[in-house]
């Protein structure tokens, strides 16, 4: 249903919910269309919502919040609107619920003006609906001023009982979200999450703004009010949820309290306790301490300044530290990598002196025969050079007898379509740097990015003067290194000069408790190429490399030609 052309038509729909009448689009949500309707059996408005059910997870619907909504369906209350069905027809997954006559409170601008009476009175009545529900363990966690609706006198305020948007986080619920849902303190919807979101909605509706806009004065500064009122506000909204109403039955009681004395006319007082029986101070008003909600509020903003300059400082030393660990792993890297070339260099020199003093020792034997023909010396072609392993748990794939490395050979070039911003020091170099280890604390890898409508891709070219025989092809990549990324599927190619397909096959690998997976390719004839690519058969998918090992025979020198004897006279 995401696409026009895959929607399903209005005949479709009807046949999917029978017990509908007049089904037509009124809206959207990403998957979730919602359609106006009325029911056959009674021919009351309602509004159905329908997801096609593989997309189900991205609203939260989940069988445990299915199985959760149909205690929501049993409730009948005059301060909720009704959910008549949840369940799944066809390829959908739908909610159908009471289709309301009152506008949202979201939508109401300005906001009306209500007596205390009237916004104690309709809260109430929306807690008392959801009473049942919570003795059934269901929570709504998600009520906001969208589920709210109300006459613009401020009577018939229902809300809607059930969460129609579970996953939603925390900043989509806007200053409706409890503290503790906001900081991660509470995972799960509790008793406390709806009380504090009701108990904004009180204040909305008694002072037709928000305590933030207000400076968090008390009730009693903006509007007629007794005490009572401050006292059930500041209790219901506190940041502090063990000092919030735990019960929804707790609420109401101190509701009925101040809607039997909402003008404020105060009782005598009882005699103060003695300090040896006084109980620990609970945040609710006190007239001498304040008329201000920051008496009450001000531990939640501390906590709110602490937690972002926190959350500053934990960014600012996880810069610190990857930088740090890039410019320790690439020092290390770097000393592997010269280790292995003065080996190398070394070994190449070494071979060159042989192949000198060989020649001079031929030359001068030469030189001493009689012989009618002299042959010539053999060039001087360097041959590939054969590296020796690194040194710890990680050696390069050994070539078999007769074969090369052609990636540890000179001049080699590796490039990939994107560098990751937290691997920049783990370049395309490192997929031939013969080490295959793929551990944080020596690792050796070439990652990329995901770039939208491209496929990431790592490439090799061995220049067109120096095309290699190619016979087989090992790709080391990750195996359990989920911040890379692993190559679950993938596609290696061969190209010659001309940019042609020599040959290509794809490969698919899982993730596993071992380090590295090897995947390794076998051609059925030895191809010549210019250069290999490494794509993702998934554009949504990087790159992630530790290692890719080119094999082949070794590139005999040229034989010399034989000389033919001068014909004598």
């Amino acid at each position: 249903m995401t696409d026009a052309e895959e929607s399903l038509s209005m005949e479709q729909l009807a046949s999917l919910f029978p017990q509908l009448d007049n089904i037509q689009i009124i809206g959207t949500k990403g998957p979730q269309h919602i359609f106006s309707a009325t029911l056959k059996s009674t021919g009351a408005p309602v509004m159905l919502r329908a997801v096609p059910a593989e997309e189900v997870d991205v609203f939260g619907w989940t069988a445990d919040f299915l199985v959760k909504s149909r205690a929501v369906v049993e409730q009948t209350h005059s301060g909720l609107l009704r959910v008549y069905e949840v369940g799944q027809s066809g390829p959908l997954t739908f909610i159908i619920s009471e289709q309301p006559s009152t506008p949202r409170l979201a939508d109401m601008e300005p906001l009306p003006v209500i007596p205390p009476l009237t916004a104690l009175t309709t809260v109430r009545n929306m807690a008392e609906g959801m009473v049942p529900l919570h003795r059934k363990g269901v929570f709504h966690g998600g009520i906001t001023p969208k589920l709210v609706h109300l006459q613009p006198n401020g009577t018939n305020v229902q809300v809607l009982p059930i969460n129609i948007y579970p996953a939603q986080p925390p900043v989509d619920m806007g200053d409706f979200a409890s503290p503790e849902w906001v900081t991660g303190a509470s995972t799960t919807f509790t008793p406390g999450m709806d009380i504090y979101a009701l108990g904004l909605t009180l204040y909305i509706l008694l002072t037709r703004t928000t305590p933030l806009e207000a400076d968090f004065q008390m009730p009693s500064a903006l509007i007629s009010c007794g005490s009572a009122v401050d006292d059930v506000v500041a209790r219901s909204i506190t940041p502090n949820a063990r000092e919030r109403y735990q019960t929804m039955e707790e609420f109401i009681t101190d509701l009925d309290k101040a809607i039997a004395n909402p003008s404020g006319r105060q009782a005598t007082p009882a005699p103060a306790p003695s300090a040896a029986a006084r109980p620990a101070p609970a945040l609710v008003p006190v007239k001498h301490h304040s008329n201000n909600l920051y008496y009450y509020l001000i531990p939640a903003l501390i906590i709110g300044i602490v937690l972002t300059y926190t959350s500053i400082l934990y960014k600012t030393d996880v810069a610190h530290i990857r930088h740090d660990m890039n410019e320790d792993v690439q020092q290390k890297n770097k000393a592997k990598a010269d280790v292995v070339r003065k080996a190398n260099r070394e070994q190449e020199e070494g071979r060159l002196k042989a192949m000198a003093k060989a020649i001079a020792d031929r030359k001068a034997a030469e030189d001493s025969s009689n012989a009618s023909a002299t042959p010539r010396p053999e060039p001087l072609t360097p041959k590939p050079v054969h590296h020796a392993p690194l040194s710890g748990n990680n050696p390069i794939i050994a070539a078999e007898p007769g074969h090369v490395n052609w990636c540890l050979q000179p001049g080699v070039k590796a490039r990939q379509s994107s560098n990751r911003n937290m691997l920049d020091a783990y370049g395309p170099e490192k997929a031939i740097d013969g080490n295959t280890n793929a551990s944080l604390s020596d690792v050796s890898i070439s990652a990329t990015g995901v770039t939208e409508g491209k496929t990431a891709w790592f490439g090799l070219d061995f220049g067109q003067e120096s095309n290699r025989t190619v016979d087989k092809v090992v790709i080391c990549t990750p195996g359990n290194l989920s911040q890379l990324g692993t190559m679950e599927e993938f596609k290696v190619i061969l190209y010659d000069n001309d940019k042609k397909v020599l040959a290509e096959q794809s490969f698919t690998t899982t993730t596993g408790e071992k380090e590295v997976n090897v995947t390794t390719w076998k051609l059925d004839a030895p191809v010549s190429i210019r250069a290999l690519r490494v794509e993702t058969a998934n554009p949504a998918h990087p790159v992630a490399l530790t290692e890719i090992e080119v094999f082949g025979p070794e590139e005999k020198a040229a034989e010399p030609a034989a000389s033919t004897p001068e014909a004598t006279e």
